[in-house]
């Protein structure tokens, strides 16, 4: 039994092969992938992740430094704790220091790693957030532009799609990916410092009870 997808991609097509230029007119292609990728405020949003992707990696490195400097001390620790000319005195004090150096050494370590997977977990929630913020927009711009020019149809054909098989040519002149992006961008603020202004921060605070945005 043909599947309803199959069927319904088999009516599409015989509808567009009839020849109807009502069919040209009416039914339209949209790469959401490049309209999502050109929106201005799909490169704010990003350069808004790099700039907190830089702010982890230079708190991180801070961190890292810290683990540097107590790994150096751990090592003249084990020469003295192994040293033959101190006094045994001496080299026991050294070699407990060394073992509680070892601890705190492995506790940075692990505070490294919650750190930057806390962070991380952050951003990414972020990321999702002003992504379905700016795919809301985006769709709600081509539903709008779709009645406007009376198109019954507005189907995507971006790269993804099309590595499924679903569209492999379209002709140009139904494609209004151009459009679309040209009425996104024709909305671009004076003041984009303020695009996502409703976004919180994420902190570098560690403690785990933190909002994750």
């Amino acid at each position: 039994m043909v599947s309803m997808k199959k069927l319904a991609l088999l009516c599409v097509a015989l509808f567009m092969l009839a020849g109807s230029s009502i069919a040209v007119e009416k039914i339209v292609f949209i790469d959401l992938e490049r309209t999502f990728a050109e929106f201005y405020k799909t490169q704010l949003a990003k350069t808004k992740v790099d700039a907190q992707q830089a702010d982890i990696e230079a708190e991180r490195k801070i961190m890292a430094d810290e683990v540097t400097a107590i790994s150096a001390e751990i090592d003249g620790l084990r020469k003295d704790a192994r040293d033959i000319t101190l006094a045994d005195e001496i080299r026991d004090s050294k070699r407990k220091l060394y073992e509680e150096r070892i601890l705190d050494l492995r506790a940075k370590q692990k505070a490294i790693e919650d750190f930057v997977a806390m962070r991380q977990k952050q951003v990414q929630v972020q990321v999702n957030r002003m992504s379905q913020l700016i795919m809301e927009e985006i769709r709600q711009t081509i539903i709008e532009y779709g009645k406007r020019e009376g198109y019954s149809a507005i189907i995507d054909n971006s790269s993804r799609r099309a590595a499924i098989g679903v569209f492999v040519y379209t002709h140009p002149d139904v494609e209004i990916t151009d459009s679309v992006i040209a009425i996104l961008n024709s909305k671009r603020l004076d003041a984009t410092n303020d695009l996502f202004a409703d976004e919180p921060e994420t902190t570098n605070q560690t403690t785990k009870g933190d909002a994750a945005l």
